[in-house]
């Protein structure tokens, strides 16, 4: 690396770090999850490193359990996470002209905390002439921090909690824990009315059809969520520069 981009890549490292508690505790009640399911010690790690999104492998484990099909895993996986589709069009915007190889390998590391304090950093993506300008390409090189910071402290946090599953008791309440790690990480990303208008409809929808069969209130909490937050969105749209 270049100076520059060393400098911006530890300023993004340092940035995320200040949530490095919340993902590590979050990586942690997973782990544990992960090793109390039916899945080996091996294969618990094997789905940390590959399933890099904390809620699909919680809603995967029970699925799994339930020896249900393979599709009706993955789609429900994918719709738990839906929020990452969004992350991706904004991120686009920024990154489009990046190469296929690297926008797959930062779409794998892109992660909330990163990328809420990426767009923090950088609301609007680089015109033309501005990356003319920038040759180090800057914003790439803090968003990689940002997201390895991300990464490193969950998978500390997750393999930790699969290698020391067996030494915690089960009459310790970990759904609750999983619980408030999870109320941990949604609580900054609340930060706007639209997002605040998401978080109640996605809840009142999920207990309301809280009896529907493979987990389908889940599923239709989010649609409701990300409809409701569309329409109450206020923000303006990033474009992609000519």
């Amino acid at each position: 690396m270049a100076p520059e981009q060393k400098r911006v890549f530890i300023e993004g490292f340092r940035d995320v770090s200040q949530s490095g508690v919340t993902v590590s505790i979050w990586g942690l009640v997973t782990g544990i999850a992960l090793a109390k399911s039916t899945l080996t010690v091996y294969q618990a790690i094997g789905m940390n490193l590959s399933v890099y999104a904390g809620v699909s492998q919680l809603v995967a484990l029970p699925l799994i359990a339930a020896d249900l099909p393979i599709w009706i895993i993955l789609i429900t996986s994918f719709m738990v996470n839906l929020r990452f589709v969004i992350f991706s069009l904004v991120l686009q915007a920024h990154f489009a002209y990046l190469p296929a190889w690297r926008r797959i390998f930062l779409g794998y590391c892109t992660a909330d905390f990163g990328y809420l304090f990426f767009i923090k950093r950088y609301p609007k993506p680089l015109t033309a002439k501005e990356r003319q300008a920038d040759p180090h390409d800057l914003p790439m090189y803090a968003l990689m921090g940002m997201q390895f910071a991300n990464w490193a402290f969950w998978q500390v946090g997750a393999i930790s909690g699969i290698l020391l599953a067996s030494q915690i008791p089960d009459g310790w309440g970990l759904q609750f824990a999983g619980a408030v790690a999870l109320v941990a990480i949604v609580m900054p990303m609340l930060d706007r009315p639209a997002a605040r208008w998401a978080a109640v409809t996605a809840a009142s929808v999920a207990v309301m059809t809280y009896g529907l069969p493979l987990r389908l209130n889940i599923m239709l909490a989010i649609f409701a969520a990300v409809i409701v937050g569309m329409m109450t969105d206020r923000s303006p749209k990033p474009r992609l520069s000519p």
